[in-house]
């Protein structure tokens, strides 16, 4: 695919290319001279591309010299691209009409300076050019097709494989063993510990997840947490208390680690909790974390994974503890494995091939991750020259240097514009989740995504990512109902192999505690992974990034960080949860002209410079976790700014309607007036938007003028495409909102309503044909209103909330949501006044996950009457997801509507492999201590305790 993308093999002379070609044809009024050199450089620079992309393509068979030489036309051409960029900005600037007479001479004179310079810059560049072409080597190679041009979905048979993994791979026995020494009685219900050992990619995490989700719904509380090498244990305890509180807002920011500890403490200490300590690496680490888990004596229990054996034995060493060493996979479970993945069936393998997959299965030792790596790389290929090819090329998977090769040959294998891709993902901490969206922004915003016929960008990048999950090298988290990945972890083996390759190649450099591994090249990309660097390394580090391209902070959490000034070569600035970055870190970021990406996740920064105008490359601004609440004016004049990320408090001003390429806005909360809804007619490329509707008790006499407004502005938004909206409903348009929205909206694909409920749906929404996710809050639910939901054609996802309980049984009737996949249900108070429900033959034919979330409250009878579900008829149902909120409740009220869903679910025999979680939850106010429910959560019962 030809294209200018800047790449790992070539660095960035396709895009220097046309660069150099502008400024031949004379733009910027450079002298003959000057503009022989350039073409000279030109030419140099695209014979010096063919012979990258050839060596690229033999990446594996390269010398030390050829590897040098190749290296050095990279660095030239990222040199070159920066001082063109930086000649350009400088010509380009426009002088205002109204400015005097002494301004638009010092502007001439600077232009003057700036030719000049460019002049002896390019000869500079020139003999540098000249030097590196003159001691190569002539090596000839066979051009090698790498198109990659048509639309690739995920591999449906990839979210399958690893729901089915947990047959397969034989994880059945080690899950129910671990299970059972867990739940051994102990009278005196102390904590315990299991620790699970044994070599990377033998699948200790997918073991440990596979425990936890059985049984979780035992526990008042649970959490998954991973440490990873270089734990960042500040950020690692505050997402304990998220996860564990099951609510973003109970962090403060402020806290250090001392204060997460004693929070941690004090919300465990009367819960019987579960909690996952996943890819510990040192005693210290874990004997943090420890600190954080009380040993309150009601049957908690804790599961640890490591590679090493003396971390193991000292998780178990202080508590009643098991150290479980994980085995390989069996010959059989191997081979099922193995040929589910290339043939699709665990039996199907052609004859000409079996003796070739027995040797290939040999040298991968059981290890999973090995398997599934070496079978990407054959899926769809039957020819045995390829087989053996690759079984000649790997030695024993059970050993480092084996494993290493077998990734090797996985990363070779990649196509360019992948490699690129994968390679980037260095940037990334350990065990970090990578939101698709952001990676597929970032790998935009540095120029690796190539432009398609008939794709957006987005699209082409999406299909980088699904590639890369085909072939097994990043690992999918949370497959959305419409079979995307919500994002992805890199196996800490792969990304160990990507750092040591961006390092080789001087593509990413990481700053890892006290040390990074830059060498003495100039830094393009740098990544900062601890929380403390120290002032040695920091300048270490700054004298090399001057003509740095992506800077990420991940975590840091000490003073002295460097102000960013003069970075003119910035694409991309993240950062992420890190302390003591504030307003005098962003305040020189109007310089960065080239900045394409920029996210600020620091509660210490509270406002932007009105500098930020002056970025006018920038595509993604997200400022949702910063102490931002108002943005300057100044934002208007961002005219390739697609995506603007704010939290609810943000006050976005006017000029927001200057935005021509703004695409999202998901969020706005305060800029809701009349001004600002007229404003939004204007966005004639908005995709994305969320809304929050004030009350009529705001507008007053102005009521009606929003009204127009918001329906003048929807038609206008609708007409140009707009896909997804959420609107957080209030007062008015009651009655009208919902047949608004189906006459407006014609291409809409996703639609929120939340807020103040809703107390009749259109008969005309089944005119959303394109809609595929809806999510709706209603007073009060009627049949007729299931109706008209169901008769949605494309609708795979329906989350509904009711503030009231039903009046009369709900039935999902046949052919009614014929490609739903997923339905969420959520009451307030359902239970209170009975709940019935019943799907009927070939209703929800395709639903697979069913969840269902509901409130007890206070009732004086002790009866659920009414309470029933009656799903025997959902043959595709693959989980049931139930949470139980309750308080002053008697333990049987609670239990009778579990019984309910149990006995629907036991009465259908097909059902044997269906995953169901229940979880009961008090509410925080709640005390523990009262009451018959002291122990009344989960799905089994806590033993009583003995005389």
């Amino acid at each position: 695919m030809a294209a200018s993308v800047v790449s790992a093999s070539t660095g960035v002379i396709s895009t220097l290319l046309p660069k150099l070609s502008r400024l031949i044809e004379g733009e910027y009024k450079l002298q003959k001279g000057v503009k022989r050199k350039i073409k000279f450089l030109k030419d140099e620079l695209t014979s010096m591309q063919t012979l990258l992309v050839k060596l690229s393509d033999k990446e594996e068979t390269l010398d030390v010299q050829a590897k040098d030489w190749r290296n050095k036309v990279r660095e030239l051409s990222y040199d070159i691209e920066d001082c063109i960029d930086l000649f350009t900005h400088k010509m380009s600037k426009g002088i205002d009409a109204e400015v005097n007479l002494v301004k638009k001479i010092a502007s001439k004179i600077k232009k003057i300076w700036s030719r000049h310079k460019i002049d002896s810059l390019i000869e500079e560049l020139n003999a540098r050019a000249q030097k590196v072409s003159d001691c190569h080597l002539r090596y000839k190679f066979d051009d090698l097709a790498t198109n990659f041009s048509q639309v690739v979905p995920i591999d449906p048979r990839l979210p399958a494989l690893y729901v089915e993994a947990q047959r397969l791979v034989g994880i059945d026995g080690p899950r129910e063993e671990i299970i059972d020494w867990l739940n051994k009685y102990d009278y005196a219900q102390q904590l315990k510990v299991v620790s699970i050992v044994g070599f990377g990619g033998l699948g200790k995490t997918t073991l440990a997840k596979q425990v936890y989700q059985k049984i979780k719904g035992q526990f008042h509380c649970s959490c998954f947490v991973p440490v990873s090498r270089n734990p960042n244990i500040e950020k690692i305890l505050a997402d304990m208390l998220k996860e564990l509180k099951n609510q973003q807002s109970c962090v403060d920011p402020s806290d250090d680690v001392r204060q997460f500890i004693d929070k941690l403490r004090a919300f465990l200490t009367h819960k019987r909790y579960f909690i996952i300590v996943d890819d510990i690496w040192s005693t210290q680490a874990w004997e943090l974390v420890k600190s954080a888990l009380p040993e309150n004596n009601l049957n908690s229990r804790i599961i640890t994974t490591t590679r090493i054996v003396s971390v193991a034995e000292s998780c178990c060493s202080s508590l009643a503890g098991h150290v479980h060493n994980i085995q390989p996979l069996r010959d059989q479970q191997s081979q099922q494995l193995f040929f589910k993945r290339v043939f699709g069936d665990t039996s199907s393998c052609p004859p000409h091939l079996e003796e070739i997959s027995h040797g290939i299965l040999q040298k991968c030792h059981g290890l999973p991750l090995a398997i599934i790596t070496i079978a990407s790389l054959l899926t769809g290929k039957s020819n045995k020259d390829r087989w053996e090819q690759v079984y000649k090329s790997i030695s024993s998977a059970f050993s480092y240097p084996g494993m290493r090769d077998i990734l090797l040959l996985s990363y070779y294998d990649l196509p360019h514009h992948l490699k690129t891709c994968l390679l980037y993902l260095s940037m990334f901490p350990e065990d970090y989740m990578i939101k698709r969206e952001e990676l597929i922004w970032r790998w935009i915003a540095e120029g690796f995504i190539a432009e398609v016929k008939g794709q957006t960008v987005d699209q082409v990048a999406e299909n980088y990512f699904n590639e890369l999950v085909n072939r097994s090298l990043i690992q999918p988290v949370g497959i959305m109902y419409d079979g995307r990945a919500d994002g992805c972890r890199v196996h800490d083996m792969v990304l160990e192999l990507i750092v040591l390759l961006s390092a080789e190649g001087n593509f990413a450099s990481i700053v890892e505690k006290q040390s990074y591994n830059g060498g003495g090249h100039m830094i393009r990309r740098l990544s900062v992974q601890s929380e403390h660097v120290g002032d040695e390394v920091m300048q270490e580090v700054m004298d090399k990034w001057s003509q740095i391209r992506s800077i990420s902070f991940y975590g840091l959490q000490e003073q002295g960080i460097p102000h960013l000034k003069e970075l003119y070569s910035l694409r991309v600035l993240d950062f992420d949860y890190s302390s003591h970055i504030g307003n005098q870190h962003v305040k020189y970021i109007g310089s960065f002209f080239q900045l394409t990406f920029l996210r600020i996740n620091c509660r210490e920064v509270t406002e932007l410079p009105e500098g930020i105008g002056d970025l006018r490359y920038l595509q993604t601004l997200d400022i949702q976790r910063s102490g931002i609440e108002k943005l300057p004016p100044s934002i208007g004049r961002l005219q390739k700014l697609v995506r603007l990320f704010v939290s609810y408090s943000v006050e976005l001003p006017d000029e927001i309607g200057d935005l021509q390429a703004l695409q999202e806005l998901p969020i706005t909360y305060y800029n809701s007036s009349i001004k600002f809804v007229e404003t939004l007619r204007r966005l004639t490329k908005l995709k994305t938007l969320g809304l929050d509707m004030p009350h009529r008790q705001q507008l007053g006499c102005d009521t009606g003028r929003y009204e127009e407004a918001f329906k003048s502005s929807l038609a206008a938004m609708g007409k140009h495409g707009l896909q997804s909206l959420n609107i957080s409903k209030s007062n008015i348009l009651e009655e009208e909102l919902m047949d608004i929205l189906c006459c407006a909206i014609p291409c809409l694909r996703e639609l929120v309503v939340e807020g103040t409920g809703i107390t009749r749906l259109s008969k005309q929404m089944v005119s959303l044909v394109n809609v595929t996710y809806l999510r709706l809050f209603m007073e009060r639910i009627k049949q007729e209103d299931l109706c008209i939901v169901g008769g949605i054609p494309a609708l795979l996802s329906f989350n509904l909330s009711i503030a009231h309980a039903p009046n009369e049984r709900l039935t999902i009737r046949s052919q009614q949501f014929r490609c739903l996949k997923e339905f969420r249900f959520s009451s307030t108070h359902a239970p209170v006044g009975g709940l019935e429900m019943l799907f009927l033959p070939e209703a929800m034919p395709k639903l697979r996950r069913l969840y269902l979330d509901l409130e007890f409250g206070a009732q004086k009878t002790e009866s659920m009457k009414g309470f029933e579900f009656s799903i025997e008829h959902l043959a595709s149902l693959e989980h049931i997801s139930i949470r139980m909120w309750h308080n002053d409740v008697t333990r049987s009220r609670v239990e009778a509507a579990e019984a309910a869903i149990r006995n629907a679910i036991s009465i259908q025999p097909g059902w044997s492999t269906l995953v169901l979680e229940v979880e009961r939850i008090r509410f925080e106010d709640e005390d523990e201590d009262e009451g018959d429910d002291r122990s009344g959560h989960g799905m089994d019962e806590v033993p009583e305790e003995q005389p």
